[in-house]
């Protein structure tokens, strides 16, 4: 055997190490981005996180509405890039019967803004934050990725997936329409 053909054998066993975690979790990827979920379909887990601003938010919130769930970091790029896509999706939900939103930053880091305050008052925007500090929340879901969106039913089954509403193109109209659709699960 030659060295370049131990070289490819050992690319080879490097790739396959490490697409074979992602085949395990059901998960399709589009660069590095996920384009699937495996908890589409399923229960949303059990959850409390306190909000920003007081209160908590835990998967009980889910009862009785569609909701829409961001999961996201004030240190992610990608996430500060969505950012205005949020604030407009944010203002459409509230405009929406049946229809909430809620943010969830995980992590701990605030980027150069140090807070989520901060970033809230320098940028103007106005929109329910669960504060998941330990990423307790980010693990029990299962995401592998920021920012990623959760579509979940009034019934708390998680119904949809997206990543990074301005990458994909599909904005903020073009989520709240694919939330619209799961209008019609009932509570049971």
């Amino acid at each position: 055997m030659t060295q370049n053909s131990n070289k490819l054998s050992r690319r080879t066993v490097l790739a396959a190490g490490a697409v074979l975690p992602l085949l395990a979790t059901g998960t399709a990827m589009a660069g590095d981005r996920p384009t699937t979920f495996a908890g589409v379909g399923k229960k949303a887990p059990a959850f409390s996180a306190p909000l920003r601003g007081g209160g908590t938010f835990s998967n009980k919130n889910f009862a009785g509405k569609v909701t829409i769930v961001e999961f996201f970091g004030l240190w992610c790029p990608d996430c500060m890039a969505d950012a205005p896509n949020v604030a407009e999706l944010a203002g459409l939900v509230r405009a929406t019967p049946g229809v909430q939103f809620v943010a969830i930053h995980t992590r701990g880091r605030y980027g150069r803004w140090g807070s989520l305050d901060n970033f809230f008052k320098e940028k103007g925007y106005s929109y329910p934050v669960a504060i998941d500090d330990d990423s307790a929340v980010y693990k029990a879901f299962g995401i592998q990725w920021v920012p990623s969106y959760l579509i979940i039913d009034a019934n708390g089954v998680v119904r949809d997936f997206t990543t990074d509403l301005g990458v994909s193109g599909l904005g903020a109209k073009g989520l709240l329409a694919r939330a619209l659709k799961f209008k019609q699960h009932k509570p049971k």
